[in-house]
């Protein structure tokens, strides 16, 4: 690779380097195109015309009331369906995608299992959440010799059905992700596909991409392979009724998954030390709270709970970190670019300024030439031995960059400050991540065709491509966050509306100049009391808030009891109003 391809951010970045435009094919040139179909049967000359924002551009509208879910989905005038019309989400799917989608069989042929790893009386299962449907993950693990274990990592083979110059993958790109709301999925790909076809559901046939990985009794992966497979998943498990089965507990639940005990006990040991040299690298691990609301029979909000944590959850997670890795590394070792996930460093000030902050709440961030996800880790673990966790977490995220997909090589390589890695990506949701399907086609090309893809993949052209794919999806990442949370936030209103005047258990959260953060102890909400419906002269001083009313002082504390009362509920900001009772 040319010294002025060593750092390239997008090819506009490039292009200025040079000082010269972005090349733009005349008229009667075709414009740059990726190779339609894999298969050993396609020539390179089979290939059709795939920028990114061109093929986004030309999706028909798709804002309509949804077909599934509760009734305010299928209301275009609720409050539901609004927030999702500000954030410009597409919740139907168009009639091109339709008739494509319509044209798939229910399971897969005969034909499409030729030449694939036959992997059907392996014991492989998946792990999920109780409410889960799209199952895009199964997992295997194999004893050898000398404490060694080759764990397996099944993921469903989305680029298999979902090719290029379809409408179906043009749509996929345009959503770029799946996106989980409080009571409800606005699915990247249709539920035929997503919960179904490329779901790897129990007892039934389903392509996979198959990645091998085996580990030494230190917990060192030694080696790794890959491979186009046909599973069937012997068993549909929940994080819950693992962790029970691993915890002993007997129960009708734990009885139907007793055959699964051997592997998940060895699988328990490998996460064990995979957690333990991910703490040695100075990885991050952090447990934050993820709030699950409760629906009555009319689909109101009946209770705000925190989503249990369970050891099982970290088994699935290691699983994906180290397929990941493994195909990550295998990108680099073939010197090609691909989309990565990057998560940057702060910059020295940046974080000068929040330490200043943190030490203020008596907290001392490390002072050392780079921060490690270790160190974080530590001053979290530290923050919630204190009353008034959850404000200090808040502010030691201010230590954390977003992490964002790029495309880099093996000179740029990636890196990833949280996880304390480099050449790391996304492979194990292509269901719900375009990012992940766009490397599984690309790790196939390689496969099938590397000479001729290896060419393809060092063209200018293509590198602008993913740099506009990887853009694209980072921002579509983002949506998909604010509009669950503003969701999520109206779902609170709703819950608490009928509320209003009552005078309600609560803390002090966390204190701003703006005013109080109090969380509403009965009903695991929080909400906001402007400092200036107290008084005057605010001043912040560490975890405390003074504000002058009349001639005294009044003082609150983050972390200590408060009693307030629910003036309003503010449906336009989303926002819970709270007045001093």
């Amino acid at each position: 690779m040319t010294e002025d391809k060593k750092k390239f951010s997008s090819f506009k970045d490039l292009a200025k380097q040079r000082g010269t435009p972005p090349p733009q094919p005349s008229a009667d040139e075709p414009k740059f195109r990726f190779i339609s179909d894999f298969g050993p049967d396609r020539k390179v000359d089979d290939i059709a015309e795939a920028q990114a924002r061109e093929r986004i551009s030309r999706r028909p509208q798709a804002f309509e009331p949804m077909e599934t879910g509760p009734a305010c989905y299928r209301d275009t005038d609720s409050e539901e369906m609004q927030i999702l019309a500000s954030f410009r989400v597409r919740t139907v799917f168009p009639e091109d995608v339709r008739a494509e989608v319509g044209q798939l069989a229910q399971d897969p042929t005969d034909a499409d299992k030729v030449g694939r790893l036959d992997l059907r009386s392996k014991c492989i299962f998946t792990i999920d959440g109780d409410d889960a449907k799209d199952y895009d993950d199964a997992i295997s693990i194999e004893v050898l010799e000398h404490g060694a274990y080759e764990v397996g990592v099944h993921i469903a083979d989305v680029a298999h059905y979902v090719r290029p110059e379809t409408a179906l993958d043009a749509e996929a790109l345009a959503r770029a992700t799946s996106i989980y709301l409080p009571d409800q999925v606005v699915p990247m790909l249709p539920e035929e596909l997503s919960n179904h076809l490329c779901s790897l559901v129990e007892g039934r046939d389903r392509l996979a991409y198959s990645v091998f990985m085996v580990f030494n009794a230190a917990g060192q992966r030694t080696s790794s392979r890959i491979a186009k497979s046909v599973i069937r998943s012997v068993k549909r498990n929940t994080y819950r009724v693992v962790q029970e089965l691993l915890d002993g507990k007997d129960s009708e639940e734990t009885r139907a998954v007793a055959h699964l005990r051997e592997p998940l006990e060895h699988f328990r040991k490998w996460t064990v030390r995979q957690q333990q040299l991910r703490d040695a690298k100075g990885s991050m691990r952090m447990q934050s709270r993820e709030r699950k609301f409760q629906f009555d029979e009319r689909h109101e909000v009946k209770a705000v709970v925190d989503y249990p944590r369970y050891f099982s959850m970290a088994l699935i997670e290691e699983t994906a970190l180290a397929a990941n890795q493994a195909v990550g590394d295998l990108f680099r070792e073939r010197g090609l670019p691909t989309i990565y996930r990057v998560h940057k460093e702060k910059s020295p000030e940046e974080i000068e300024a929040v330490a200043k902050q943190l030490e203020e709440h008596g907290l001392r961030v490390p002072t050392k030439e780079k921060l490690t996800g270790r160190d974080i880790g530590r001053l979290i673990r530290t923050a919630r031995k204190k009353p008034n966790a959850e404000a200090l977490i808040q502010r030691i995220m201010g230590l954390i960059e977003r992490a964002v997909y790029e495309v880099h090589d093996h000179e740029d390589v990636a890196g990833h400050f949280g996880l304390a890695r480099r050449a790391y990506l996304h492979f194990t949701s292509p269901i719900r991540r375009y990012p992940d399907l766009m490397v599984h086609r690309w790790l196939w090309a390689l496969e099938s065709r590397p000479e001729e893809t290896a060419r393809e993949l060092k063209t200018l052209e293509l590198l602008d491509d993913l740099n506009s794919i990887a853009a694209h999806s980072s921002a579509q990442a983002d949506i998909a966050e604010m509009c669950s949370n503003a969701v999520g936030d109206l779902k609170v209103c709703q819950f608490m509306h009928p509320h209003i005047g009552e005078k309600l258990k609560a803390r002090v959260r966390r204190v701003s100049p703006p005013g109080l953060e109090i969380e509403l102890v009965d009903f695991n909400v929080t909400g906001f009391l402007p400092a200036r419906l107290i008084g005057e002269k605010v001043e912040v001083k560490g975890p405390t808030i003074n504000i002058k009313r009349g001639r005294t002082f009044l003082s609150f504390t983050e972390g200590h009891p408060v009693a307030v009362r629910l003036k309003d509920v503010d449906f336009l900001r989303l926002q819970i109003l709270l007045e001093l009772a």
